[in-house]
Protein backbone atom coordinates (compact mmCIF):
# COMPACT_ATOMS: atom_id res chain seq x y z
CA UNK A 1 0.00 0.00 0.00
CA UNK A 2 1.15 3.47 -0.62
CA UNK A 3 2.00 5.78 2.23
CA UNK A 4 -0.77 8.24 1.23
CA UNK A 5 -3.48 5.58 1.63
CA UNK A 6 -2.10 4.10 4.86
CA UNK A 7 -2.07 7.39 6.75
CA UNK A 8 -5.86 8.13 6.50
CA UNK A 9 -6.70 4.51 7.38
CA UNK A 10 -4.48 4.67 10.44
CA UNK A 11 -6.04 7.96 11.54
CA UNK A 12 -9.53 6.50 11.09
CA UNK A 13 -8.61 3.43 13.17
CA UNK A 14 -7.25 5.61 15.97
CA UNK A 15 -10.36 7.80 15.93
CA UNK A 16 -12.65 4.77 16.13
CA UNK A 17 -10.61 3.23 18.94
CA UNK A 18 -10.87 6.40 21.01
CA UNK A 19 -14.69 6.35 20.67
CA UNK A 20 -15.09 2.71 21.68
CA UNK A 21 -16.66 1.80 25.00
CA UNK A 22 -14.52 0.32 27.77
CA UNK A 23 -13.82 -3.37 27.59
CA UNK A 24 -16.29 -5.66 29.30
CA UNK A 25 -13.72 -6.86 31.81
CA UNK A 26 -12.51 -3.43 32.89
CA UNK A 27 -13.93 -2.14 36.15
CA UNK A 28 -16.30 0.80 35.97
CA UNK A 29 -15.89 3.57 38.50
CA UNK A 30 -18.60 3.94 41.09
CA UNK A 31 -19.08 5.78 44.36
CA UNK A 32 -17.84 2.85 46.46
CA UNK A 33 -14.45 2.70 44.70
CA UNK A 34 -13.83 6.46 44.75
CA UNK A 35 -13.81 7.91 48.29
CA UNK A 36 -13.79 11.47 46.94
CA UNK A 37 -17.29 10.95 45.41
CA UNK A 38 -20.12 11.14 47.93
CA UNK A 39 -22.55 8.24 47.97
CA UNK A 40 -25.92 9.17 46.53
CA UNK A 41 -29.00 7.24 47.55
CA UNK A 42 -32.04 7.02 45.27
CA UNK A 43 -34.74 9.62 45.93
CA UNK A 44 -37.75 8.71 47.99
CA UNK A 45 -40.81 8.12 45.83
CA UNK A 46 -43.87 10.05 46.85
CA UNK A 47 -46.96 8.00 47.36
CA UNK A 48 -50.36 9.48 46.74
CA UNK A 49 -53.07 8.11 48.97
CA UNK A 50 -56.06 6.64 47.12
CA UNK A 51 -58.95 9.00 46.70
CA UNK A 52 -62.59 8.57 45.80
CA UNK A 53 -62.63 12.07 44.32
CA UNK A 54 -63.43 12.20 40.59
CA UNK A 55 -60.75 13.02 38.05
CA UNK A 56 -61.64 16.50 36.82
CA UNK A 57 -60.06 19.60 35.38
CA UNK A 58 -58.90 18.17 32.07
CA UNK A 59 -62.05 18.91 30.09
CA UNK A 60 -62.34 22.46 28.70
CA UNK A 61 -65.03 24.46 30.49
CA UNK A 62 -66.98 25.17 27.26
CA UNK A 63 -67.30 21.45 26.54
CA UNK A 64 -68.20 20.67 30.14
CA UNK A 65 -70.91 23.35 30.08
CA UNK A 66 -72.48 21.73 26.99
CA UNK A 67 -72.40 18.30 28.64
CA UNK A 68 -73.92 19.57 31.90
CA UNK A 69 -76.70 21.32 29.96
CA UNK A 70 -77.42 18.12 28.04
CA UNK A 71 -77.41 16.04 31.23
CA UNK A 72 -79.77 18.48 32.94
CA UNK A 73 -82.17 18.29 30.01
CA UNK A 74 -82.07 14.47 29.91
CA UNK A 75 -82.52 13.99 33.66
CA UNK A 76 -84.86 16.89 34.38
CA UNK A 77 -82.46 18.20 37.03
CA UNK A 78 -81.17 21.76 37.36
CA UNK A 79 -77.69 22.33 35.87
CA UNK A 80 -76.19 23.08 39.27
CA UNK A 81 -77.50 19.71 40.57
CA UNK A 82 -75.49 17.75 37.98
CA UNK A 83 -72.53 16.02 39.63
CA UNK A 84 -69.25 15.20 37.85
CA UNK A 85 -68.33 11.57 38.51
CA UNK A 86 -65.44 11.46 36.05
CA UNK A 87 -63.94 13.90 33.56
CA UNK A 88 -60.65 12.93 31.93
CA UNK A 89 -58.73 13.38 28.70
CA UNK A 90 -58.47 10.09 26.79
CA UNK A 91 -57.47 8.73 23.41
CA UNK A 92 -60.25 6.61 21.97
CA UNK A 93 -59.20 3.54 19.99
CA UNK A 94 -61.45 4.33 17.02
CA UNK A 95 -64.16 6.62 15.66
CA UNK A 96 -66.85 4.94 17.77
CA UNK A 97 -65.27 6.58 20.82
CA UNK A 98 -65.19 3.07 22.30
CA UNK A 99 -68.97 2.93 22.24
CA UNK A 100 -69.88 1.18 18.98
CA UNK A 101 -73.44 0.93 17.77
CA UNK A 102 -74.46 -2.31 16.05
CA UNK A 103 -74.33 -2.10 12.25
CA UNK A 104 -72.24 1.08 12.16
CA UNK A 105 -68.81 1.44 10.58
CA UNK A 106 -66.19 3.68 12.20
CA UNK A 107 -62.81 5.11 11.30
CA UNK A 108 -60.01 2.89 12.55
CA UNK A 109 -57.79 5.61 13.95
CA UNK A 110 -56.97 6.97 17.36
CA UNK A 111 -59.23 9.86 18.39
CA UNK A 112 -58.25 12.33 21.12
CA UNK A 113 -61.08 13.41 23.34
CA UNK A 114 -62.64 13.16 26.78
CA UNK A 115 -64.58 10.64 28.83
CA UNK A 116 -67.11 12.31 31.09
CA UNK A 117 -69.57 10.65 33.42
CA UNK A 118 -72.21 12.91 34.98
CA UNK A 119 -74.84 12.11 37.58
CA UNK A 120 -78.23 13.74 37.70
CA UNK A 121 -80.44 12.45 40.50
CA UNK A 122 -79.90 8.68 40.52
CA UNK A 123 -79.03 8.47 36.81
CA UNK A 124 -75.44 8.31 35.47
CA UNK A 125 -74.76 9.53 31.96
CA UNK A 126 -71.65 8.28 30.12
CA UNK A 127 -70.51 10.90 27.58
CA UNK A 128 -67.91 10.22 24.89
CA UNK A 129 -66.45 13.45 23.55
CA UNK A 130 -64.06 14.35 20.71
CA UNK A 131 -61.34 16.95 21.19
CA UNK A 132 -63.42 19.36 19.09
CA UNK A 133 -66.38 19.11 21.47
CA UNK A 134 -68.64 16.75 19.54
CA UNK A 135 -70.23 14.34 22.00
CA UNK A 136 -72.54 11.39 22.24
CA UNK A 137 -74.13 9.54 25.09
CA UNK A 138 -72.95 5.96 25.40
CA UNK A 139 -75.92 3.91 26.48
CA UNK A 140 -74.77 0.45 27.48
CA UNK A 141 -72.75 -0.46 24.39
CA UNK A 142 -69.37 0.82 25.46
CA UNK A 143 -66.34 -1.12 26.56
CA UNK A 144 -65.07 -0.47 30.08
CA UNK A 145 -62.75 2.53 30.23
CA UNK A 146 -59.34 2.59 31.82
Amino acid sequence: MSRTLLSPILLLALALASCASPLAGSPSPDASSDPSRPAVSPPELATIPPSDAPVTGEVPSEIMADLVADAAERTGEESDAIEVVQAAAVTWTDGSLDCPEPGMLYTQALVDGYHVILRGGDEELDYRVTAGGGFRLCEGGGRPSG
